[in-house]
């Protein structure tokens, strides 16, 4: 892919400098989805509270007071400290970003890679949080390709901050959980970062199965009536599968430096949830890795079908000549200029040479349908 005029435009720029970079065309989107919406959060077991932040001047009211410290004042004194979760959507607006920056301590270049989509599936540590990206992958039906959505997340003490590329309800699970009172609003920011990659790879599954119907579909397409344009159907699906794995394959060590990492960020109950997205990545590459062979399998049998189809109609282009040669032999015969030929004077003679022909024919199509040949 060539670089974007976005791209070009941080040719000779310092580290760190904010530029949103979107892998789509500007022209591409819609206006009415270059919308910012930030959502902050905070819960503990004995509440849970949630506002919209509907411009930047309360954006900024929200981080001049500390988000959590409405709940930490109404909560009972025995209730652990609440945890604040802080979520953006569409990042048009850099100054929502640079503003989140300066308060929680996000260094420039993290939130350089924030705003520049087409980033790979990372995790980096730092003192006081831990960055992770990771991609929300769709597939489109109609369209039969795969979409991809970055996604961010910071994780600090008591703090999670998620950035989405697009306005995705990607996270309405985990809003539902959170409201219901269950498991994850007595553990803290960790295991809400773990219940928010979790999500992120179960729908993994859900793409997986889009694929596979994708491939029944075209597999039965190829047995019962291959065409040539079917190759390029096959092509499309190598490349959107390669496009799948290449948003999955990453997650991997992702999980793995997560369960194994010595931040104090990450404590030591919550290592293991990590161990077990790990797991369900794992199935997901595996999937990938038979869908890939499964493709293969759909090439040969599109490959078989044309072979065949050639093969019969190489077998009756050669009935076909295989008739018309003592056909052509009697007339050449017959059309020579000599001027004593028998029959040539005959009164009957070109109708006993049509009907003898006539009898070659049948003679030989019965012939070959006894023989199997046709």
């Amino acid at each position: 892919m060539f670089m974007s005029a976005k791209q070009s435009q941080k040719v000779g720029l310092p580290p760190g400098s904010l530029i949103y970079i979107t892998e789509e065309e500007e022209t591409e989107i819609p206006e009415s989805e270059k919308k910012v919406t930030v959502y902050a959060i905070t819960y503990n077991e004995s509440g849970y509270e949630e506002k919209k932040i509907e411009s930047i001047n309360d954006l900024k009211n929200l981080i001049t007071d500390d988000p959590a410290s409405a709940a930490a004042a109404t909560a009972p004194a025995a209730s652990a400290a609440p945890t604040t979760w802080i979520h953006v959507t569409g990042l048009w607006d850099i100054d929502v970003v640079r503003a989140l920056g300066e308060k929680y301590g996000i260094e420039p270049l993290t939130l350089e890679d924030i705003l520049s989509m087409g980033q790979r599936p990372k995790t980096e540590e730092f003192e006081t949080y831990i960055y992770t990206i990771l991609k929300h992958v769709m597939f489109d039906d109609d369209d039969k390709e795969v979409i991809n959505d970055q996604i961010s997340i910071i994780t600090k003490d008591k703090t999670v901050i998620s950035f989405a590329e697009k306005s995705y309800n990607i996270f309405d699970p985990v809003i539902k959980r959170l409201k219901k009172d269950g498991r994850i609003r007595k553990y803290g920011a960790d295991y809400l970062t773990y219940a928010l990659i979790d999500v992120v790879v179960d729908n993994y599954f859900l793409v997986m199965e889009q694929f596979e119907e994708w491939f029944d579909e075209v597999e039965k397409r190829m047995v019962s009536h291959p065409e040539k344009e079917s190759a390029g159907e096959i092509n499309r699906m190598r490349t959107e599968l390669f496009l799948f794995n290449k948003a999955v394959w990453p997650l991997i060590n992702v999980t793995d430096s997560l369960e194994k990492s010595e931040s104090k960020l990450i404590k030591k109950p919550t290592r293991v949830y990590f161990r077990d997205v790990q797991d369900h990545v794992t199935r997901i590459v595996e999937s990938i890795e038979t869908g890939r062979e499964t493709v293969t399998g759909i090439f040969d049998i599109y490959n078989s079908g044309i072979s065949k189809r050639l093969n019969e109609t190489m077998k009756v282009l050669t009935v076909i000549s295989t008739i018309f040669i003592p056909l052509t032999f009697i007339v050449g015969v017959y059309g020579m200029n000599f001027e004593y030929m028998p029959e040539l004077y005959w009164k009957y003679g070109y109708y006993a040479c049509l009907g003898l022909m006539l009898l070659i024919f049948v003679t030989m199509i019965l012939y070959f349908k006894k023989r199997g040949w046709y």
